[in-house]
């Protein structure tokens, strides 16, 4: 199963120490170059489970870049060249564009659940929570609720 992501979900991830999340449930994560590069500009290092490619003048790559940012550009064509089976994504306007392109995206909030479901953390809430204070990421109250009472962690 070929996965792409974006940056911002790898560095929530790198950030809150569950980046290996990724590779314990898709094994390979493909990246483009320009997420790559902007990796690197926030990390030491790049995972070595991540397979970095390179767009090749994607037609679709300007038009797309008029609305996201060029790493969320790049990923979404290198999904739709590689036939990619899930996009990670977490940015609304990122997320609308590949849907719009018939593009499955993942938002770390269901990578959490996965990795919740097959027993690669034993708590929701405390990913929820090192997502949110390492790594800057917010989720709504109602939501992160439906999440937590989704895996029986609240009632």
């Amino acid at each position: 199963m070929i996965v792409v992501s974006d940056t911002t979900a790898l560095t929530t991830l790198m950030k809150a120490g569950l980046e290996s999340l990724l590779q314990r449930l898709f094994g390979t994560v493909v990246i483009p170059e320009m997420v790559a590069t902007e990796l690197r500009q926030f990390h030491d290092s790049i995972p070595e489970w991540c397979e970095i490619h390179y767009i090749h003048e994607h037609p679709l790559l300007p038009v797309v870049s008029q609305s996201i940012d060029a790493g969320e550009a790049e990923a979404i064509c290198l999904a739709l060249e590689l036939n990619a089976a899930a996009i990670l994504l977490d940015d609304r306007k990122g997320k609308r564009e590949a849907e719009t392109r018939g593009l499955s995206c993942l938002g770390l909030p269901a990578v959490l659940l996965e990795a919740k479901r097959q027993g690669l953390i034993s708590s929701l809430q405390v990913a929820l929570d090192l997502l949110h204070e390492r790594g800057n990421y917010r989720l709504k109250a109602h939501t992160r609720e439906a999440l937590l009472r989704s895996v029986g962690e609240l009632t």
